[in-house]
């Protein structure tokens, strides 16, 4: 099952057709097929109206489209019971809504619930279908499996979670609570209510769901047609990846504040009919959900009940996951672009050429120092020789150094794109030198040619030279004296 809580993969309107029959020929365009011509015409005499690859396209269209507003009008009736029912529950614990104001927001929240599960029934009733179309199918038990039930129930059960409208059903909780003699393990009786609110945030999973089926990677046909042609599936998580790739920044913050925000929230809930009720305050959830997302642990608020216990422990995971993509995303964006490498290189290098230079000028100042010194017969141990036999090595060692820097930069700037570079233009040049040589050999060819029907006629030249010229001479003697 995807993240995006599909039927194993999202169709979009751009997915090539199946071809389970070799009378259905594959599409370049939509629009192109959905009009018959006369040929498809005629031979829709004697095929089935269904079986019609323009029919079936059609029927897909139609069915994406209703896919889409169903995926609308779930999500909004999702986050108008998770609304209505963190409203009442703030009313309620603020002791300012009375009993028919909470009935009523829990009455809404009910009718919204049941709403959500019969649309999200026709959510995968549809996804079926589409498969059916997709593979050219009649039978839907030909397309349904354990998994597929097993996803549908699943998202029918967390979508009917809500609290009770009526009533008020106690359920036993352990709670801990700390004196003298350590940690003290106690049950306390609290509202199911509490924990079913808390529950009622699995479904912002809609959300995936609605940004997927509203992603302009996902209902390009362009994008479509080239993950059907490299196997790539076009669902929440090609289009979370894709969505970190461009705004990275953005989505990071989204995440973070979301789960900072419900998170804070349900450990109140959780926390509010423990024996402190201090946990129970909003800023004091807000900042031991802050805590632990950032894995501190000062411990000076912890969770009392198992319930804000299990939320602490999802936070903290999250949180380092979080965390390491800040990281790894902090990392990508102060990391220099290739142009800005470049600059930089030959910045550097243009100051290591000039320290280069100065060194090697100090060399040959302090060599021309020290042999007019030991012109002069100082010897070596003088201190005036000495002193210019430091400066002449000093100028050594930066000369070198300054060389060595050259060398190590120059081994930095090459990478797996300089070496890709350098690969295809020597590429270039060996089909370049290859063609050339062709062409050559070609020349030469003909060149031989030309030289060996010139030697072939000389060769027919000399003989008929040598035939004129006998014939020549044997003409003398034939006449009459």
């Amino acid at each position: 099952m995807s993240l995006d809580g599909t039927v194993q993969v999202m169709e979009g309107p751009g997915i090539p057709l199946i071809k389970t029959d070799s009378n259905y020929t594959r599409y370049v365009s939509t629009e192109n097929l959905i009009s018959e011509s006369p040929s498809m015409e005629s031979n829709s005499k004697h095929s089935d109206g269904k079986s019609n690859l323009g029919f079936r396209l059609y029927s897909r269209k139609q069915l994406i489209e209703r896919r889409t507003k169903v995926v609308d009008a779930s999500f909004v009736l999702g986050i108008i019971g998770i609304v209505a029912n963190v409203i009442e529950t703030e009313l309620r614990y603020g002791g300012i809504s009375s009993t028919t104001e909470s009935v009523i927001l829990r009455i809404v929240t009910s009718v919204t619930s049941v709403l959500l599960v019969a649309s999200v029934v026709v959510y995968n009733l549809i996804g079926i279908k589409l498969q059916l179309i997709t593979a050219g199918l009649e039978n839907w038990r030909l397309v349904i499996n354990y998994s597929i039930i097993i996803k549908v129930l699943t998202e029918v059960l967390i979508c009917s979670i809500h609290p009770l409208p009526y009533g008020e059903i106690r359920v036993p909780v352990v709670v801990v609570t700390y004196g003298n003699d350590g940690a003290v393990f106690q049950d306390k009786r609290i509202p199911i209510n509490s924990l079913l609110t808390v529950l009622m945030f699995l479904r912002l999973y809609l959300l995936c769901r609605y940004l997927v089926v509203h992603s302009d990677l996902f209902k390009d046909t362009t994008v479509q047609s080239l993950g059907t042609l490299s196997k790539v599936k076009i669902n929440a998580q090609f289009v979370f990846k894709a969505l970190m790739t461009t705004h990275p920044g953005s989505c990071l913050t989204a995440i973070l504040l979301c789960t900072l925000l419900i998170s804070s929230w349900s450990i109140r809930v959780c926390e509010y009919h423990t024996v402190d009720m201090n946990h129970g305050n909003y800023l004091q959830a807000l900042w031991l959900t802050a805590v632990t997302f950032l894995t501190l642990g000062y411990g000076d608020v912890v969770p009392n009940s198992i319930c804000g216990r299990i939320i602490a422990i999802t936070t903290g995971l999250m949180g380092v996951g979080i965390m390491a993509l800040c990281v790894a995303v902090l990392a990508r964006k102060l990391e220099q672009s290739r142009a800005e490498k470049y600059v930089h290189t030959f910045v550097q290098q243009i100051k290591l050429d000039k320290l280069h230079r100065h060194a090697a000028a100090d060399v040959v100042k302090q060599a021309m120092m020290v042999w007019k010194l030991r012109r002069t017969g100082l010897s070596f141990h003088c201190p005036r020789v000495l002193k210019h036999r430091r400066k002449l090595l000093d100028a050594i060692r930066r000369m070198k150094k300054s060389q060595f820097s050259k060398s190590q930069m120059r081994d930095s700037v090459i990478g797996v794109v300089e070496i890709s570079k350098n690969i295809t233009e020597i590429t270039d040049n060996t089909s370049t030198i290859k063609t050339e040589q062709e062409n050559i050999q070609q020349r030469l060819d003909t060149l031989e040619k030309l030289m060996t029907n010139m030697h072939s006629q000389l060769y027919e030249l000399r003989e008929y030279l040598r035939q004129k010229d006998a014939t020549l001479r044997t003409e003398p003697s034939l006449k009459p004296t």
